[in-house]
């Protein structure tokens, strides 16, 4: 019994320094480990979210409104509201006939070249009374991102 008492004397708080020592060099080990672990999924969100943002830049959006003027003309506008050029920009009606009573298109709606960023076309029509309040279209065009990108839209008058 003397004979652990002399050793524990002697080695016991050399022993407890080395157990602190490796336990706190352990606890580092493992939170160094959950940090790497974090830097590497924030890493991949920021290159996420930069293939994103790099993807937005070569996207064309298209949208159309109607402007009314006077005596029941009124001009449908398309316009590009995205960051990059729309080509070969088609607009096919998918109202039916039905619904297209009262309103008279002067001409056909494209097919246009290009339509920038934020600028647009414009197309004249006669609104009769009665004309139902809303016309369908489906716009269809390309951009660097993807060639036959579509929007289906209903513009209200």
């Amino acid at each position: 019994m003397e004979c652990l008492l002399s050793f524990i004397k002697e080695w016991g708080a050399l022993l407890l320094s080395s157990l602190g020592i490796c336990g706190g060099f352990c606890a580092y080990l493992r939170h160094d480990r959950k940090i790497k672990e974090q830097e590497l999924r924030l890493n991949e969100l920021q290159i996420k979210q930069f293939e994103k943002e790099e993807a937005k830049e070569k996207m064309a959006e298209m949208k159309a409104n109607i402007i009314h003027s006077h005596g029941g003309i009124a001009k449908i506008r398309f316009v590009n509201a995205g960051k990059n050029d729309a080509k070969h920009v088609r607009i096919d009606i998918l109202s039916s006939e039905e619904e297209m009573s009262g309103i008279y298109l002067h001409g056909s709606f494209g097919p246009y070249d290009v339509i920038n960023p934020q600028s647009y076309r414009e197309e004249i029509m006669s609104l009769c009374e009665g004309h139902n309040d809303t016309i369908r279209l489906k716009i269809t065009w390309n951009d660097e991102y993807q060639n036959n990108r579509s929007v289906s839209l209903t513009v209200p008058f």
